[in-house]
C-alpha cells in the first residue's frame, strides 16, 4: 500500500504526477480492451488556489461527451446530478472543485454492440485500473465518497441486489462515509420512480449533514 501524504501541498503535487501518469496509460490498450482513438483517460487537476476536495466521486466510466469535453458529467446527466447534489450541499458553481471525480475504470469503454448505452467495463479492466483508485484514496484520503452506479456500488460495497436496496442509505469505513448513488443518465427511468426520487433526497441529506459536520 502506498504511504499517506500529509501535507497538503505534496498531496497536491502527488495527485498532479498521479493525473499525468494515468493519462498516460495504455495498458487496456496493451491487452486489447480498447482501441478507439477516444480512448483516453480523463483526469482534473485542482484548482490552484483551492484546497483538495474531501468528496470524491466514483462512476464506472467516462462517457463519450467527457472524453470530448475532457470532463465528466459534461452533458445533461451531469445537470441532473449537479441538481442532486445543491441538495446535498454543494453549490453548482462548486461541482468541480469541491467534488474530484473518478471512475472504476478510467477510460471510455465504448458503445455496446446493436445496443443502446456504454459497455460494461470487463472484470480485467477493472483489475487494471484499480492501482491507479487505490493511489487516489491514498493521496486525497477523502471523507465522504459518492458511489454512483451499480458498478461502483459494487466495487466498494460489495455484493448489492439493486440500486433500491441501497441508495438513501450510506456506510462508515474507516472514517470514510460511501453513499451509493443512482447514475443520472436520462435513459434511465429508475430515478423517476417517486419512492427513488425520495430515496435519492435522503441520501442528500445525509451528504449535507457530513459536510455540514465536516465544515
Amino acid at each position: 500500500m502506498t504511504p499517506e501524504i500529509p501535507d497538503d501541498s505534496a498531496r497536491r503535487r502527488a495527485l498532479i504526477a498521479l493525473n499525468a501518469s494515468l493519462r498516460a496509460c495504455r495498458a487496456c490498450h496493451a491487452e486489447g480492451f480498447l482501441d478507439e482513438a477516444e480512448s483516453v483517460p480523463i483526469t482534473l487537476d485542482p484548482e490552484p488556489d483551492a484546497p483538495l476536495p474531501k468528496v470524491l466521486l466514483i462512476g464506472q466510466a467516462p462517457s463519450i461527451r467527457a472524453t470530448v469535453h475532457n470532463r465528466p458529467f459534461a452533458g445533461p446527466g451531469g445537470e441532473k446530478l449537479r441538481d442532486w447534489l445543491e441538495q446535498g450541499g454543494v453549490p453548482r458553481a462548486d461541482f468541480y472543485r469541491e467534488i474530484h471525480f473518478a471512475a472504476v475504470t478510467r477510460c471510455y469503454p465504448g458503445r455496446l454492440p446493436s445496443a443502446k448505452g456504454d459497455r460494461v467495463p470487463s472484470r480485467r479492466e477493472q483489475e487494471l485500473c484499480r492501482p491507479w483508485l487505490d493511489q487516489l484514496f491514498q493521496i486525497l484520503r477523502p471523507r465522504v465518497v459518492l458511489l454512483v452506479g451499480l458498478l461502483a456500488i459494487r466495487t466498494h460495497l460489495g455484493s448489492v441486489k439493486s440500486l433500491t436496496s441501497v441508495v438513501g442509505t450510506a456506510t462508515r469505513r474507516d472514517d470514510v462515509l460511501f453513499i451509493p448513488l443512482p447514475h443520472p443518465s436520462g435513459v434511465s427511468r429508475w430515478h423517476n420512480e417517486p419512492a427513488n426520487v425520495e430515496a435519492v433526497a435522503r441520501a442528500m441529506r445525509i451528504l449535507k449533514g457530513e459536510i455540514d459536520r465536516l465544515g
